[in-house]
Protein backbone atom coordinates (compact mmCIF):
# COMPACT_ATOMS: atom_id res chain seq x y z
CA UNK A 1 0.00 0.00 0.00
CA UNK A 2 1.55 3.25 -0.60
CA UNK A 3 0.90 6.11 1.81
CA UNK A 4 2.27 10.02 1.56
CA UNK A 5 3.39 10.99 5.06
CA UNK A 6 3.43 14.54 5.69
CA UNK A 7 5.86 15.64 8.59
CA UNK A 8 5.69 19.18 10.66
CA UNK A 9 8.88 17.90 12.46
CA UNK A 10 11.62 15.71 10.94
CA UNK A 11 15.38 15.41 10.88
CA UNK A 12 17.62 17.62 8.14
CA UNK A 13 21.08 18.96 7.46
CA UNK A 14 19.22 22.49 9.20
CA UNK A 15 18.34 20.40 12.42
CA UNK A 16 19.58 17.16 12.53
CA UNK A 17 17.82 15.86 15.79
CA UNK A 18 14.39 17.53 15.40
CA UNK A 19 11.53 14.25 15.36
CA UNK A 20 13.85 11.58 15.06
CA UNK A 21 11.67 9.52 16.32
CA UNK A 22 9.44 10.14 13.53
CA UNK A 23 11.62 8.83 11.59
CA UNK A 24 11.80 5.71 13.32
CA UNK A 25 8.18 5.58 12.80
CA UNK A 26 8.64 6.10 9.18
CA UNK A 27 11.75 3.74 8.75
CA UNK A 28 9.20 0.71 10.44
CA UNK A 29 6.04 1.58 8.34
CA UNK A 30 8.20 1.08 5.59
CA UNK A 31 8.92 -2.51 6.49
CA UNK A 32 5.77 -3.69 5.13
CA UNK A 33 4.48 -0.49 3.07
CA UNK A 34 5.51 2.05 0.19
CA UNK A 35 6.24 5.41 2.87
CA UNK A 36 7.04 8.79 1.04
CA UNK A 37 7.75 11.37 3.52
CA UNK A 38 7.56 15.23 2.53
CA UNK A 39 8.42 17.67 5.08
CA UNK A 40 9.63 21.10 4.01
CA UNK A 41 12.38 22.65 5.91
CA UNK A 42 12.54 26.57 6.33
CA UNK A 43 16.40 27.61 5.93
CA UNK A 44 17.20 30.82 7.83
CA UNK A 45 21.09 31.12 7.15
CA UNK A 46 20.61 30.25 3.58
CA UNK A 47 22.96 26.53 5.09
CA UNK A 48 21.95 24.53 2.29
CA UNK A 49 19.68 26.99 -0.38
CA UNK A 50 19.41 30.38 -1.47
CA UNK A 51 15.68 29.85 -2.53
CA UNK A 52 14.60 26.06 -2.74
CA UNK A 53 16.50 22.87 -2.85
CA UNK A 54 14.82 19.39 -2.30
CA UNK A 55 17.10 16.50 -1.36
CA UNK A 56 15.63 13.04 -1.59
CA UNK A 57 16.98 9.76 0.37
CA UNK A 58 15.76 5.66 -0.14
CA UNK A 59 15.93 3.06 2.82
CA UNK A 60 14.26 0.24 0.87
CA UNK A 61 10.47 0.71 1.01
CA UNK A 62 10.64 4.58 2.85
CA UNK A 63 11.92 7.95 0.31
CA UNK A 64 12.55 10.51 1.95
CA UNK A 65 11.69 13.88 0.40
CA UNK A 66 13.41 17.18 2.29
CA UNK A 67 12.70 20.83 0.68
CA UNK A 68 14.70 23.43 2.01
CA UNK A 69 13.64 26.91 1.36
CA UNK A 70 15.59 30.67 2.03
CA UNK A 71 12.68 32.62 2.94
CA UNK A 72 12.54 36.20 1.86
CA UNK A 73 13.35 39.00 4.67
CA UNK A 74 12.61 42.32 5.02
CA UNK A 75 13.40 43.27 8.71
CA UNK A 76 9.72 43.50 9.62
CA UNK A 77 9.20 40.27 11.57
CA UNK A 78 5.41 40.02 11.11
CA UNK A 79 5.62 40.46 7.46
CA UNK A 80 9.03 37.91 6.87
CA UNK A 81 6.31 35.61 9.11
CA UNK A 82 3.49 36.13 6.74
CA UNK A 83 6.02 35.71 3.73
CA UNK A 84 7.99 32.98 4.85
CA UNK A 85 4.55 30.90 5.70
CA UNK A 86 3.47 31.93 2.25
CA UNK A 87 5.88 30.24 0.48
CA UNK A 88 6.37 27.12 2.86
CA UNK A 89 2.53 26.52 1.84
CA UNK A 90 3.26 27.07 -1.93
CA UNK A 91 6.05 24.52 -1.56
CA UNK A 92 4.18 22.17 -0.02
CA UNK A 93 0.87 21.92 -1.97
CA UNK A 94 3.47 21.88 -5.29
CA UNK A 95 5.19 18.96 -3.87
CA UNK A 96 2.17 16.66 -3.37
CA UNK A 97 0.69 17.41 -6.64
CA UNK A 98 3.73 16.36 -8.16
CA UNK A 99 3.87 13.45 -5.85
CA UNK A 100 0.28 12.17 -7.33
CA UNK A 101 1.43 13.52 -10.80
CA UNK A 102 3.68 10.48 -10.47
CA UNK A 103 2.45 8.08 -8.27
CA UNK A 104 -1.42 8.92 -8.18
CA UNK A 105 -3.41 9.22 -5.46
CA UNK A 106 -2.03 7.51 -2.40
CA UNK A 107 -4.22 5.38 -0.12
CA UNK A 108 -4.12 7.82 3.03
CA UNK A 109 -2.43 11.08 3.83
CA UNK A 110 -0.53 10.38 7.11
CA UNK A 111 0.11 13.23 9.39
CA UNK A 112 2.91 13.91 11.64
CA UNK A 113 2.69 16.44 14.64
CA UNK A 114 -0.71 18.22 13.22
CA UNK A 115 0.50 21.36 12.73
CA UNK A 116 1.41 22.23 10.81
CA UNK A 117 1.56 19.56 8.21
CA UNK A 118 -2.06 19.07 8.90
CA UNK A 119 -3.01 22.44 6.94
CA UNK A 120 -1.44 20.82 3.52
CA UNK A 121 -3.95 17.54 4.42
CA UNK A 122 -7.01 19.48 4.86
CA UNK A 123 -6.62 21.24 1.65
CA UNK A 124 -5.33 17.73 -0.38
CA UNK A 125 -8.38 16.22 1.07
CA UNK A 126 -10.81 19.00 0.25
CA UNK A 127 -8.91 19.11 -3.57
CA UNK A 128 -7.91 15.14 -4.24
CA UNK A 129 -10.90 13.66 -1.70
CA UNK A 130 -7.81 11.80 0.21
CA UNK A 131 -8.63 11.21 3.74
CA UNK A 132 -6.26 11.43 6.25
CA UNK A 133 -4.76 10.28 9.81
CA UNK A 134 -3.11 12.38 12.73
CA UNK A 135 -0.29 10.73 14.71
CA UNK A 136 0.78 12.76 17.50
CA UNK A 137 3.74 13.35 19.64
CA UNK A 138 3.50 16.89 21.08
CA UNK A 139 3.19 17.97 24.39
CA UNK A 140 1.60 20.99 24.62
CA UNK A 141 -1.71 19.90 24.18
CA UNK A 142 -0.96 19.45 28.24
CA UNK A 143 -1.87 22.46 30.76
CA UNK A 144 1.27 22.87 32.34
CA UNK A 145 2.96 22.18 28.87
CA UNK A 146 5.74 25.50 27.72
CA UNK A 147 4.87 26.30 24.90
CA UNK A 148 1.28 25.42 25.13
CA UNK A 149 -1.59 24.99 22.71
CA UNK A 150 -3.06 28.18 24.76
CA UNK A 151 -0.66 30.52 23.88
CA UNK A 152 -1.52 30.54 20.40
CA UNK A 153 -3.87 33.20 18.51
CA UNK A 154 -7.45 32.32 18.16
CA UNK A 155 -7.24 31.70 14.17
CA UNK A 156 -4.52 29.39 14.56
CA UNK A 157 -6.37 27.17 17.55
CA UNK A 158 -9.59 26.93 14.96
CA UNK A 159 -7.45 25.93 12.10
CA UNK A 160 -5.79 23.63 14.44
CA UNK A 161 -9.22 22.37 15.99
CA UNK A 162 -10.31 21.78 11.88
CA UNK A 163 -7.27 19.64 11.43
CA UNK A 164 -8.29 17.19 14.33
CA UNK A 165 -11.65 17.29 13.21
CA UNK A 166 -11.53 16.88 9.72
CA UNK A 167 -9.17 13.34 9.74
CA UNK A 168 -10.08 9.94 9.49
CA UNK A 169 -8.75 8.85 13.12
CA UNK A 170 -5.90 9.39 14.96
CA UNK A 171 -2.76 7.75 16.42
CA UNK A 172 -1.11 8.96 19.80
CA UNK A 173 2.42 7.70 21.40
CA UNK A 174 0.87 7.14 24.76
CA UNK A 175 -2.46 6.44 26.71
CA UNK A 176 -2.51 9.71 28.45
CA UNK A 177 -1.54 11.73 25.20
CA UNK A 178 -4.46 10.05 23.84
CA UNK A 179 -6.95 11.13 26.59
CA UNK A 180 -5.63 14.49 26.42
CA UNK A 181 -6.20 15.58 22.92
CA UNK A 182 -9.37 13.09 22.78
CA UNK A 183 -10.97 15.76 25.21
CA UNK A 184 -9.27 18.85 23.70
CA UNK A 185 -10.76 17.70 20.73
CA UNK A 186 -13.84 15.91 21.23
CA UNK A 187 -12.25 13.02 19.49
CA UNK A 188 -14.24 9.50 19.82
CA UNK A 189 -11.75 7.43 17.91
CA UNK A 190 -7.68 6.89 18.16
CA UNK A 191 -5.51 4.19 19.31
CA UNK A 192 -1.79 4.36 20.60
CA UNK A 193 1.21 3.47 18.43
CA UNK A 194 4.13 4.00 20.68
CA UNK A 195 7.74 5.11 19.95
CA UNK A 196 10.36 2.74 19.05
CA UNK A 197 13.66 2.04 19.93
CA UNK A 198 16.53 0.93 17.26
CA UNK A 199 17.81 -2.27 18.74
CA UNK A 200 20.57 -2.27 16.08
CA UNK A 201 22.03 0.90 17.94
CA UNK A 202 20.90 0.38 21.80
CA UNK A 203 21.45 -2.86 23.01
CA UNK A 204 23.25 -4.52 26.28
CA UNK A 205 27.08 -4.53 26.67
CA UNK A 206 29.03 -6.11 29.51
CA UNK A 207 30.55 -3.09 31.47
CA UNK A 208 33.21 -2.84 34.28
CA UNK A 209 32.45 -3.01 37.74
CA UNK A 210 33.50 1.00 38.86
CA UNK A 211 33.58 1.98 42.40
CA UNK A 212 31.96 5.09 40.84
CA UNK A 213 28.31 5.46 39.97
CA UNK A 214 27.74 6.81 36.01
CA UNK A 215 24.05 8.64 35.07
CA UNK A 216 23.58 9.84 31.82
CA UNK A 217 20.50 12.88 31.26
CA UNK A 218 19.27 13.22 28.13
CA UNK A 219 16.98 15.65 26.75
CA UNK A 220 16.85 19.26 25.40
CA UNK A 221 17.07 20.54 28.48
CA UNK A 222 14.17 22.86 28.40
CA UNK A 223 11.67 24.09 30.89
CA UNK A 224 10.14 20.55 30.17
CA UNK A 225 13.22 18.74 31.03
CA UNK A 226 13.51 20.17 34.49
CA UNK A 227 17.18 19.43 34.91
CA UNK A 228 18.33 22.12 37.37
CA UNK A 229 15.95 19.89 39.83
CA UNK A 230 18.43 16.57 38.77
CA UNK A 231 21.84 18.78 39.24
CA UNK A 232 19.94 20.47 42.56
CA UNK A 233 19.63 16.58 43.49
CA UNK A 234 22.93 16.35 42.86
CA UNK A 235 24.40 18.61 44.99
CA UNK A 236 22.86 17.34 47.87
CA UNK A 237 24.91 13.93 47.19
CA UNK A 238 27.98 15.45 46.18
CA UNK A 239 29.83 15.16 49.67
CA UNK A 240 28.73 11.74 50.42
CA UNK A 241 28.54 9.27 47.36
CA UNK A 242 30.61 8.56 44.65
CA UNK A 243 29.54 9.53 41.23
CA UNK A 244 29.40 11.54 37.82
CA UNK A 245 26.65 12.73 34.85
CA UNK A 246 27.00 12.75 31.65
CA UNK A 247 24.32 15.65 30.06
CA UNK A 248 23.80 14.96 26.57
CA UNK A 249 21.41 17.93 24.67
CA UNK A 250 20.96 21.84 23.94
CA UNK A 251 22.70 22.90 27.11
CA UNK A 252 22.24 26.91 27.94
CA UNK A 253 23.92 29.31 29.97
CA UNK A 254 21.33 29.08 32.85
CA UNK A 255 22.47 25.29 33.49
CA UNK A 256 26.45 25.72 33.35
CA UNK A 257 26.16 28.80 35.67
CA UNK A 258 23.72 26.48 37.90
CA UNK A 259 26.72 23.33 37.47
CA UNK A 260 29.02 26.09 38.75
CA UNK A 261 27.20 27.67 41.54
CA UNK A 262 26.37 24.35 42.91
CA UNK A 263 29.92 22.80 42.48
CA UNK A 264 29.43 20.65 40.45
CA UNK A 265 31.98 20.80 38.19
CA UNK A 266 33.67 17.42 38.96
CA UNK A 267 30.65 15.39 38.94
CA UNK A 268 28.70 16.93 35.93
CA UNK A 269 30.20 16.30 32.57
CA UNK A 270 28.31 18.63 29.70
CA UNK A 271 28.54 16.27 26.22
CA UNK A 272 26.30 18.62 23.68
CA UNK A 273 24.57 16.40 20.77
CA UNK A 274 25.72 13.63 19.59
CA UNK A 275 24.32 10.98 17.03
CA UNK A 276 22.60 8.07 18.37
CA UNK A 277 25.32 5.91 17.51
CA UNK A 278 27.68 7.45 20.22
CA UNK A 279 25.11 8.40 22.05
CA UNK A 280 24.26 4.54 22.75
CA UNK A 281 27.59 3.98 23.96
CA UNK A 282 27.93 6.09 26.92
CA UNK A 283 23.97 4.88 27.45
CA UNK A 284 25.69 1.22 27.85
CA UNK A 285 28.42 2.15 30.04
CA UNK A 286 26.14 3.92 32.13
CA UNK A 287 24.25 2.41 35.40
CA UNK A 288 21.42 4.61 35.41
CA UNK A 289 19.59 7.61 33.40
CA UNK A 290 17.86 9.81 35.22
CA UNK A 291 14.83 12.00 33.52
CA UNK A 292 12.89 14.31 36.03
CA UNK A 293 10.51 15.67 33.20
CA UNK A 294 7.74 18.27 34.35
CA UNK A 295 5.49 16.79 31.65
CA UNK A 296 6.15 14.36 28.77
CA UNK A 297 3.91 12.18 25.83
CA UNK A 298 5.80 9.30 26.08
CA UNK A 299 9.97 9.09 26.90
CA UNK A 300 12.13 7.46 24.27
CA UNK A 301 15.12 7.77 26.11
CA UNK A 302 14.01 5.97 28.67
CA UNK A 303 13.29 2.82 26.13
CA UNK A 304 16.37 3.41 24.66
CA UNK A 305 18.50 3.27 28.05
CA UNK A 306 15.86 0.21 29.19
CA UNK A 307 16.86 -2.04 25.90
CA UNK A 308 20.37 -1.39 26.85
CA UNK A 309 19.25 -2.85 30.12
CA UNK A 310 20.00 0.31 31.82
CA UNK A 311 17.22 1.23 35.06
CA UNK A 312 15.49 4.75 34.89
CA UNK A 313 14.83 7.38 37.46
CA UNK A 314 12.10 9.42 36.42
CA UNK A 315 9.57 11.60 37.97
CA UNK A 316 5.73 10.52 38.89
CA UNK A 317 4.28 11.25 35.59
CA UNK A 318 1.09 8.99 34.63
CA UNK A 319 2.56 8.68 31.16
CA UNK A 320 5.65 7.00 32.32
CA UNK A 321 3.66 4.36 34.49
CA UNK A 322 2.87 3.41 30.66
CA UNK A 323 6.62 2.12 30.41
CA UNK A 324 7.96 2.21 33.69
CA UNK A 325 7.62 -0.75 36.78
CA UNK A 326 8.69 0.16 39.88
CA UNK A 327 11.72 -1.86 41.03
CA UNK A 328 11.78 -3.37 38.01
CA UNK A 329 12.83 -1.70 35.35
CA UNK A 330 13.17 1.55 36.69
CA UNK A 331 12.46 4.06 40.35
CA UNK A 332 10.11 6.92 40.29
CA UNK A 333 10.61 10.11 42.38
CA UNK A 334 7.93 12.55 43.35
CA UNK A 335 7.93 15.25 40.96
CA UNK A 336 9.60 18.51 40.82
CA UNK A 337 11.11 18.05 44.84
CA UNK A 338 15.07 18.43 44.95
CA UNK A 339 15.33 16.90 48.05
CA UNK A 340 12.88 13.63 47.12
CA UNK A 341 14.79 13.09 43.77
CA UNK A 342 18.06 13.31 45.72
CA UNK A 343 16.12 10.20 48.01
CA UNK A 344 15.64 8.05 44.92
CA UNK A 345 19.14 8.49 43.44
CA UNK A 346 20.57 7.46 46.62
CA UNK A 347 18.43 4.60 46.97
CA UNK A 348 19.27 3.52 43.44
CA UNK A 349 23.10 3.58 44.13
CA UNK A 350 22.06 1.41 47.39
CA UNK A 351 20.30 -1.71 45.23
CA UNK A 352 22.21 -0.54 41.13
CA UNK A 353 23.01 -4.75 41.36
CA UNK A 354 19.51 -5.49 42.33
CA UNK A 355 18.26 -4.77 38.16
CA UNK A 356 18.18 -7.42 36.21
CA UNK A 357 19.28 -6.00 33.39
CA UNK A 358 19.29 -8.83 30.73
CA UNK A 359 15.30 -9.07 31.59
CA UNK A 360 14.94 -5.11 31.33
CA UNK A 361 16.67 -5.47 27.75
CA UNK A 362 14.49 -8.22 26.01
CA UNK A 363 11.31 -6.67 27.66
CA UNK A 364 11.78 -3.64 26.30
CA UNK A 365 12.99 -4.91 22.90
CA UNK A 366 10.11 -7.16 22.48
CA UNK A 367 7.41 -4.22 23.27
CA UNK A 368 9.03 -1.45 21.27
CA UNK A 369 10.84 -3.02 18.29
CA UNK A 370 10.45 -1.64 14.23
CA UNK A 371 8.44 -4.55 13.12
CA UNK A 372 5.88 -4.37 16.23
CA UNK A 373 5.38 -1.16 14.87
CA UNK A 374 5.57 -1.85 11.46
CA UNK A 375 2.44 -3.96 11.92
CA UNK A 376 0.18 -1.75 13.99
CA UNK A 377 1.08 0.72 11.03
CA UNK A 378 0.00 -1.89 8.69
CA UNK A 379 -3.06 -3.52 10.66
CA UNK A 380 -4.27 0.47 10.93
CA UNK A 381 -3.50 1.22 7.36
CA UNK A 382 -5.57 -2.09 6.50
CA UNK A 383 -8.98 -1.45 8.63
CA UNK A 384 -8.83 2.06 7.13
CA UNK A 385 -8.66 0.99 3.86
CA UNK A 386 -11.97 -2.15 4.20
CA UNK A 387 -13.76 0.80 5.75
CA UNK A 388 -13.56 3.06 3.08
CA UNK A 389 -14.43 0.91 0.59
CA UNK A 390 -17.07 -0.15 2.26
CA UNK A 391 -18.46 3.07 2.33
CA UNK A 392 -17.79 3.08 -1.32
Amino acid sequence: MKILWLASWYPTEVSPYNGDFIQRHAKAAALINEVELLYVEKDDEGRITKDVTEITRTHGQLTERIIYYKPFKTSIKLIDRFLSGLKYKRIYRAAVKNYINVNGKPAFIHVHIAMKAGLTAMWLKKKFNIPYIISEQWGGYMDTAKPNIKDYNAVYRHYWKEIFKEALTCTFVSVELGKIIKQKFNINSGRVIPNVVDTDIFFPVQKKNSSQVRFIHISTMTYQKNTEAILEALHLLKDELSFRIDLFGTMNPVLQQLISKLQLGDKVFVMGEVPQTELARYVQWSDALILYSRYETFGCVLIEANACGIPVIVSDLPVFHELIKEGENGIFAEGNNANALAEKIRMFIMQKDSFNKQLIAETTMAKYNFQKAAKQFDDLYKELSAGIQHIQ
